[in-house]
């Protein structure tokens, strides 16, 4: 069974080139990073918040394509030795929506528990 969070908040560093989306009333705990995707999770191990380094680079748009995110959605699939991200975003350019996807890999070192999370934000 998935667990799903609607995420309530997105930002865009246009200087840094990072996006962030993620849930403004939860307490953060702790974070794990693959390839510039940083994973953020509360004291219940459920995930808050992803923070995508470089994210004009890694979905391969320009970064003003970035301030016109219609949608966003990812999926952690986390198992004892693993956790794996897959992030899918739509752009909005001359009035045509285009998907984006992003996939990471890394080792599961804050021995996470086993399950699938997904978190989504609709700007």
């Amino acid at each position: 069974m998935t667990k799903k969070v609607v995420a309530n908040k997105y930002d865009y560093d246009f200087q840094n080139d990072s996006g962030f989306f993620y849930i403004t009333d939860k307490k953060y705990m702790s974070s794990i990073e693959s390839d510039g995707i940083i994973l953020d999770f509360d004291e219940d191990n459920s995930l808050i918040g992803i923070e995508i380094l470089d994210a004009s680079k890694k979905f391969q748009v320009s970064k003003s394509a970035l301030l016109n995110i219609k949608h966003f959605n990812a999926l952690i699939v986390i198992s004892k030795e693993s956790i794996k991200i897959t992030t899918e975003l739509e752009i909005i350019k001359r009035n045509k929506v285009f998907p984006k996807c992003v996939e990471a890999l890394t080792a599961n070192i804050l021995n996470l528990p086993s399950g699938t999370q997904g978190i989504a934000v609709t700007c």
